[in-house]
């Protein structure tokens, strides 16, 4: 997987923080089985399957697939992409992202990155 990749699914991570309140079990609920969605300014899709036994499979732009894991910590999902990877947590999520959800958020250079999240396994 290209760091780019990666980087994409940082910033998403970090993102889901700034959406408004609403009730929720936990705010990793909504990711279950579904697939986010990112795309860049120059083309390239990156796509985050959330599993239900609390692991997730990135498809890269070139096709490329990496894994990792997920939890919910408190009001923060925290991703961790390998053995002995730093653990990434978001900041607080008011609103857990669910199947339908969309928005854009920054990317590098000033660039935005547009998200979505859609049911089921997007690849």
């Amino acid at each position: 997987m290209t760091s780019t990749g990666l980087l994409r699914a940082a910033i998403f991570a970090s993102v889901m923080s700034l959406l408004p309140v609403a009730a929720m079990a936990d705010v990793g609920d909504g990711l279950i089985g579904n697939t986010v969605i990112l795309a860049g300014p120059d083309g390239n899709v990156t796509r985050i399957y959330y599993q239900d036994d609390k692991t997730l499979v990135i498809r890269a732009n070139d096709g490329t697939l990496a894994m990792g894991q997920w939890r919910v910590k408190d009001k923060s999902i925290c991703t961790r992409m390998g053995e002995g990877a730093p653990e990434n947590c978001t900041p607080e999520i008011d609103v857990p992202p669910t199947a339908g959800s969309s928005g854009v958020i920054p990317g590098e250079n000033n660039s935005e990155i547009k998200w979505s999240v859609i049911a089921g396994k997007g690849f």
